[in-house]
């Protein structure tokens, strides 16, 4: 899977990865098959706690033949891979996507004959989605689902603006799926007024497998007006390259770079069963009445990775949570110009829960924290405030900062009724079935998990002294061979 070194592609990443970190690349090499096993061996691995990107070569396709294309899952797993695609640290991966998403670069046309993927084009009768490796990953699946398709949309009326989402694709037919707009999103809102205000479809694109920071630049929240391509320049540290569709050419460009890419038209009333499917919560989205897409045109490289999201694990968590925790804190800086870092560990989804961490200078910052916080994504729930001695990369220092810091009668904030999402299941919706979209409401809130700001007292934390935590190496003390032998505590 060789590539020109100066493209930033997926392929280029995993070289790196491998040349870097060749323990967290892994090729299954054995058959395997679609329904379920391809997620038990993701969720096995969770559970061992190894997130390594796995390859599986040998599959058959969602037609029941031997797929053309392996199938790459856990991409975004582990997250030092992702600060890897980031040219950045575990610990800051999250604040330097933020920047880099604010210094966002013109996309870079280039011409089909330069395209790779353009390198296999087929039309019409020759599309035929079943030809992917689309598993089913858990036991009540309504259908076989694309999880790891970017859908896009242009309005080219007022400048030519980009808008990507991870959007999922439920396969009905060879050349038609419903897709999983949601209500509210920019590309749900293109739909909507292309249908009101011309009565006709709309064309998308649906691209599939890049480089990670790429894919983690397709969900960066900017105002719809805003150009995503170049956001996604942004997260690259390069402009996008970009390449003529086969259906709009010019008017619609896709990714020159990317595995796979998808061209149809939504039409303005037709729907579709978009089945029971896994969601980012560890349960399963009810079935709904979704638009579908009419599929025109697939595009692939003639060595083509199907890229697949693993459900309900640290792939999902990692894709959602990372472009998020420099949003909040940006937010939170406005506030608490001390604020450190910000988390959104994997126990909450890595939607739910953010450990805040802030170097407290007076009170009341704490509280300050949780308020803005909340305002950042309504998918946000509860807001855990620590200092800046605790590491909020490992829940059972945050837990031990609550134990031990927090006095609920006075550090518990609670917001009784704010707008949650629909994947929240402890929230609840009202009472008109048009609007449920957006008036799903639950309970938020925070805890001041921070010590007094000084002077006021406090308890004083045991500690190593730092030189000689520094100077102590287990492996001086205890053999390789016995410390590789010990168990994880799961």
């Amino acid at each position: 899977m060789g590539t020109r070194t100066e493209v930033k592609d997926l392929r280029r990443f995993l070289a790196e990865a491998k040349r870097r970190f060749p323990e967290e690349i892994v090729r299954v090499k054995r058959e395997v098959d679609l329904r379920f096993e391809i997620s038990a061996v993701l969720v096995k691995l969770d559970r061992a706690h190894k997130f390594p990107v796995v390859i599986f070569d040998k599959l058959q396709a969602a037609s029941g033949k031997p797929s053309a294309f392996p199938l790459l899952s856990n991409l975004f797993a582990s997250r030092n891979l992702c600060a890897l695609a980031l040219d950045s640290s575990v610990a800051r991966v999250g604040l330097d996507y933020d920047l880099r998403t604010q210094s966002a670069k013109t996309p870079l046309v280039v011409a089909k004959e330069t395209a790779p993927v353009k390198q296999v084009v087929k039309k019409g009768k020759e599309v035929n989605l079943f030809d992917f490796p689309v598993p089913l990953p858990y036991h009540m699946e309504g259908g076989r689902t694309i999880l790891g398709s970017v859908v896009t949309t242009v309005d080219n009326q007022a400048g030519t603006t980009y808008n990507c989402a991870y959007q999922t694709l439920r396969v009905l037919e060879p050349r038609k799926a419903t897709v999983g707009l949601g209500e509210g999103t920019h590309n749900w809102e293109r739909y909507r007024e292309r249908v009101e205000n011309t009565g006709e479809g709309l064309p998308v694109v649906a691209w599939i497998g890049h480089h990670p920071a790429a894919c983690m630049g397709a969900l960066t929240r900017v105002p719809i007006d805003v150009d995503e391509y170049s956001v996604i320049g942004g997260a690259l540290g390069e402009p996008l390259r970009v390449t003529p569709s086969e259906t709009w050419g010019e008017k619609f460009l896709v990714p020159a770079d990317a595995e796979i890419v998808i061209e149809g038209i939504i039409p303005p009333k037709e729907r579709g069963r978009h089945g029971l499917r896994a969601d980012y919560a560890r349960y399963y989205s009810p079935e709904t009445l979704r638009p579908v897409i009419n599929v025109q045109a697939i595009t692939y490289r003639r060595d083509a990775v199907y890229h697949d999201i693993h459900l309900g694990g640290r792939d999902q968590d990692h894709l959602g949570g990372i472009p998020l925790e420099g949003s909040i804190y940006r937010a939170v800086k406005q506030a608490v110009p001390t604020v450190k870092n910000v988390h959104l560990p994997s126990s909450g989804c890595s939607r739910f829960h953010a450990y805040v961490q802030i170097k407290k200078t007076s009170a009341g910052q704490g509280r300050e924290a949780i308020v803005a916080a909340l305002s950042v994504d309504r998918r946000l729930k509860h807001i855990v405030v620590v200092d800046e001695d605790i590491n909020i990369f490992d829940d059972a220092e945050v837990l031990w900062a609550v134990a031990t810091r927090s006095r609920w009668d006075r550090d518990l904030v609670v917001v009784p009724n704010m707008i949650s999402t629909t994947r929240d299941p402890t929230a609840y919706a009202s009472s008109s079935p048009e609007l449920a979209y957006h008036s799903y409401t639950v309970a938020k809130g925070g805890i001041d998990a921070t010590m007094p700001a000084p002077p006021e007292p406090f308890e004083i934390r045991i500690k190593v002294p730092d030189d000689v935590m520094r100077k102590v190496e287990l492996k001086d003390y205890i053999r390789s061979d016995t410390l590789a032998k010990i168990p994880l505590d799961a």
